[in-house]
């Protein structure tokens, strides 16, 4: 009897130890969420701080054809604007079945998509089933399916690969439905992958109008550019990299460092300043848009080798916006050379002046890697000044890395501005 019962007890372990080792795959998978779930799509890692959002406007992305929104400051711009926080809200009563077709500024793959949602002020605000399109044909013909996703509401970062890679220079958004809510709000939507083609960077010689901002005149020589705006009590000396022109913005009551991002073609911009001027932790960007109305650069007062001597004599500092490198390095471009020749002109005719060359970066990398590669950058302008014949003694260097913000550094358009060379006397 003993016997009996110890091989049924064993036999009873034995079928318990198998029933615990039961694969997880006998077990029904729970239901899918928003969170997780996409009809054509899968999740993907998401991008790092700076990758290249190909449908941002620092790429010279634009809309070709915008969704109907509540405001003009929460336009359909706002979808690509590179800023998570300021987003496009529909127009009351059309927050569904509404479309926005982005013209990217280069022919395109397309590998994942990302979408930002957390500035929906209600989560019945925020889009839920979304689709994406692309064509290589125009803004209103072609689209052949890249992406058909539920997103989760009130939530960034939302990353899918794209069901297929296809070709193409227009994405098309269409909010297929929301939370329920009367308007539907989109923070951004970014693109990344493959740039298939390689166009040469606008020229932005000419005239352009804002709404918001009234006329501004540039010249183009190499990456710096001049001018003047209307409102302006300075003259525009600036740089321009890629699509991206940065300069100083001042009219007596707003004074701050300024971008304008140009399309592929020059003929449309988008612009704006930071009046906080680095003092707030994230400051925001005051937006306007711009359109090309003429060739004519216009007649600005000044020249620009006055200009950049009065702000050294005024304010002992002068910010190089035309002076670029390759990227993650300090060699410099052909581009810089304009912007060189003038300071050595300034300081060849200002014979008594000693300068400090600073190199500034954005915070993309680390704070070690931003103050060896600032310095490097910054020792690169004095070896060119000297080679050109300015006496080295007069010039001595410092990298500050991403000590020294000017504006925020939350998005592409920030760090670009960031990204600078300064002179100080």
């Amino acid at each position: 009897m003993r016997k009996t019962a110890l091989l049924i007890a064993l036999a009873l372990l034995l079928i318990v130890a198998c029933k615990k080792k039961e694969p997880v795959s006998s077990v029904p998978p729970p239901a899918s969420s928003p969170e997780t779930s996409a009809a054509t799509s899968t999740t993907a890692t998401a991008p790092s701080l700076d990758a290249e959002d190909l449908a941002g406007i620092s790429q010279g992305a634009t809309i070709a054809r915008a969704a109907e929104s509540i405001e003009h400051g929460a336009g359909a711009y706002r979808i690509i604007d590179e800023d998570a926080s300021a987003g496009w809200t529909s127009a009351e009563g059309k927050a569904t079945n509404q479309s926005t077709v982005i013209q990217l500024a280069e022919r395109c793959a397309i590998e994942r998509l990302s979408f930002d949602t957390a500035v929906s002020e209600l989560d019945t605000h925020s889009p839920k089933d979304v689709l994406v399109e692309i064509s290589d044909t125009s803004a209103d013909a072609g689209f052949s399916t890249i992406l058909s996703v539920a997103l989760a509401a009130q939530k960034d970062g939302q990353t899918f690969a794209t069901s297929a890679q296809t070709a193409g220079r227009f994405l098309k958004l269409t909010i297929v439905s929301n939370y329920g809510g009367g308007v539907t709000q989109v923070g951004e939507l970014r693109a990344f992958g493959k740039k298939l083609t390689s166009p040469p960077p606008p020229n932005v010689n000419g005239t352009y109008h804002s709404e918001e901002m009234g006329d501004f005149h540039l010249k183009q020589d190499g990456a710096q550019v001049t001018g003047c705006y209307d409102n302006g009590v300075t003259p525009l000396v600036g740089g321009v990299e890629g699509h991206v022109l940065r300069f100083g913005y001042d009219t007596g009551v707003e004074k701050g460092p300024a971008i304008i991002a140009f399309s592929a073609d020059g003929k449309h911009g988008f612009g704006g300043y930071w009046k906080a001027n680095g003092v707030e932790e994230h400051p925001k960007m005051f937006a306007f848009e711009l359109t090309r109305t003429g060739d004519d650069t216009g007649k600005c007062p000044g020249d620009p080798q006055s200009d950049m001597t009065a702000a050294l004599e005024k304010d002992k500092r002068l910010r190089l916006y035309g002076i670029n490198f390759d990227s993650d390095s300090d060699k410099l471009r052909d581009e810089s050379k304009p912007t060189l020749d003038l300071l050595v002109a300034i300081l060849k005719a200002h014979a008594d002046w000693k300068l400090t060359i600073e190199g500034h970066t954005d915070s993309t990398s680390t704070p070690q890697h931003n103050e060896q590669l600032s310095l490097a950058r910054a020792n690169a302008v004095k070896n060119s000044l000297v080679a050109a014949g300015v006496d080295g003694s007069r010039l001595a260097t410092a990298g500050l890395g991403s000590s020294k913000p000017v504006a925020t550094n939350d998005t592409a358009l920030g760090r670009a501005a960031n990204r600078r060379v300064e002179v100080a006397r």
